[in-house]
């Protein structure tokens, strides 16, 4: 789809990007890789033999007797998508590649790299990549990435190589706004290309539902037999693009070998400890012989695809196969050739115009859509939800049902003391981006319903033809939409639009205003609503 011409004032983006700060180092185990220090990148490519690692020999004997099908296991806790993270990576041996949006500097953030630093020291390749657009780790994180035996780390789209000025970095941003501005969004997972795992959580405490003032209510799947076989080939296609670029080519200095070693004792305590993990974490340990042994009972099975983005091109040079599928374009042919119900679920939601007229042409033929997003009041980025809130009335007037998440819902307070919640005065919003088609097709990815998933980002994502995952997937859905979770905005009559709480078929609560949020939460998001352009948000 052709890119949205409508952009911010590029003052915004420059002063953003200014604020940002990226460093790290990189060092690799075998001839193919960079060593740390130096400049320039060589072409790697990912681990092909997964038949010679226990993974692999597991994940083959298990699809064995499945036709050809695969099976995916659905990680809707925080904790179980963290555990069987670490579980993977610990039983790793030859090969582990890592590409998120996000990766921070907190307890998810250290427990993931103490844990790749360990199997380093087994020897296991690891690559890491890592979109440069909203970095929030500190030099020091990064750099214990880079400078460590066996790792190698690049950043995609980096945001100007040390050589350069702040004032030539800032013209640079200003002149390739367009291109820059595009973000890598995509999450991707893969261990000795036996084992994926493809969702929408990035790396970072809120994503795996630790305690805090803020938590995700998120999703993945993880995922084996034949559909993991591209996992690693499309990693290698970002990995290898001219968008990225060596960590240590960005930075101003890497750690040592000595010091990158004398930070891995305090990682390796936190990780010790068990107060450094999410609650539920340790309720049910994982070993992984007796989990691979038992996941053949708990999979899913079906047929299925990675959905993934084309590299953009970069000075007139194509970055990728032609065959690489857009993700909204596929999303939006299972959207017109849907006949009965669609669950969406997305964090961010603010419709094209074709998307305007996709779901009135479903609802249009009977198929019933529930919409699920976030509240005013659960929303991480107001401006976000600003832009949606200029179309949800439009959207209402399409004939589907529309929820809003909560900041209180109750299936995530559960998992928290009451302690825990005083602490931190906690608030939930959903970032999870999911959808079944007519309770046939599934897809869990990094793709959200707006205008920057759809023009500007690349994102990836598992579709899924299975109708055991989708009514796993639909019944998670319909607990998140549920009275206590969401709130059903509704239109009455007069045109007001209305959020209630239906419980058995009966309203039991409602407003009409937006719930739970101030007076000042209001009077900004009113300020935000000046600005010019939703193909941003």
């Amino acid at each position: 789809m052709e890119l949205d011409k409508k952009m911010y004032p590029a003052p915004f983006w420059v002063v953003l990007l200014l604020l940002l700060g990226v460093t790290a180092g990189c060092d690799n185990m075998d001839g193919s890789a960079v060593k740390s220090g130096t400049t320039g990148k060589v072409e790697s490519r990912a681990f092909n033999a997964p038949e010679t690692t226990y993974l692999g020999q597991q994940a083959l004997a298990i699809a064995a007797d499945h036709g050809g099908d695969s099976g995916f296991l659905l990680l809707d806790r925080g904790w179980e998508a963290l555990s069987w993270r670490v579980a993977l990576i610990d039983a790793a041996e030859k090969s582990i590649d890592a590409q998120y949006f996000l990766w921070k500097d907190d307890a998810a953030g250290k427990i993931m790299m103490q844990r790749l630093l360990a199997a380093a020291d087994r020897g296991v390749r690891i690559r890491v990549l890592i979109d440069d657009s909203m970095t929030e780790s500190d030099p020091e994180y990064l750099a214990l990435f880079g400078a460590y035996p066996n790792i190698e780390v690049r950043l995609y789209k980096p945001f100007g190589p040390r050589h350069k000025s702040w004032v030539i970095r800032g013209l640079d941003y200003v002149t390739h706004l367009r291109v820059l501005d595009r973000r890598m969004h995509n999450k991707l997972f893969v261990v000795d290309g036996s084992v994926t795992i493809i969702g929408g959580r990035n790396i970072g405490s809120e994503y795996f539902e630790y305690p805090g003032p803020f938590v995700f209510r998120s999703r993945d799947l993880l995922a084996l037999g034949p559909v993991v076989g591209n996992a690693g080939e499309y990693f290698d296609e970002y990995w290898n693009s001219d968008w990225t670029t060596p960590i240590e080519d960005v930075v101003s200095s890497v750690p040592t070998l000595a010091e990158t070693r004398a930070k891995k004792g305090p990682l390796d305590e936190f990780a010790a400890d068990p107060a450094s993990y999410p609650p539920g974490f340790h309720d049910q340990p994982k070993e992984i012989k007796a989990e691979m042994a038992r996941l053949g009972e708990d999979l899913l099975w079906g047929k299925a695809k990675i959905l993934v983005d084309a590299v953009p091109e970069k000075d007139g040079k194509p970055q990728a196969r032609a065959e690489s599928d857009n993700t909204g374009v596929t999303l939006g042919r299972l959207t017109d050739g849907s006949t009965g119900e669609i669950l969406i679920q997305s964090a961010y939601l603010i419709l094209l115009d074709e998307g305007f007229v996709a779901i009135d042409r479903a609802t249009a033929r009977g198929v019933n859509i529930k919409l699920s997003t976030n509240s005013m009041a659960a929303n991480n980025h107001l401006s976000a939800f600003v832009g949606y809130r200029k179309q949800r009335q439009q959207l209402l007037e399409t004939g589907a049902e529309l929820y809003e998440m909560r900041p209180d819902v109750k299936s995530e307070r559960v998992l928290f003391t009451a302690a825990q919640l005083e602490q931190y005065q906690t608030s939930f919003g959903l970032h999870a981006k999911t959808m079944v088609f007519d309770r046939k097709f599934t897809f869990v990815g990094s793709f959200n319903l707006d205008p920057r998933s759809v023009n500007l980002n690349t994102e990836m994502g598992l579709l899924v033809e299975s109708e055991t995952l989708a009514n796993a997937v639909a019944e998670s859905i319909e607990n998140d939409i549920a009275a206590g979770n969401s709130w059903q905005v509704i239109m009455k009559d007069d045109g007001k639009v209305e959020w209630v709480t239906v419980e058995n078929g009966v309203i039991t609560a409602e407003t009409e205003t937006e719930p739970m949020i101030s007076a000042a939460q209001r009077i900004e998001a009113d300020a935000l609503a000046v600005v010019p352009d939703d193909a941003e948000l």
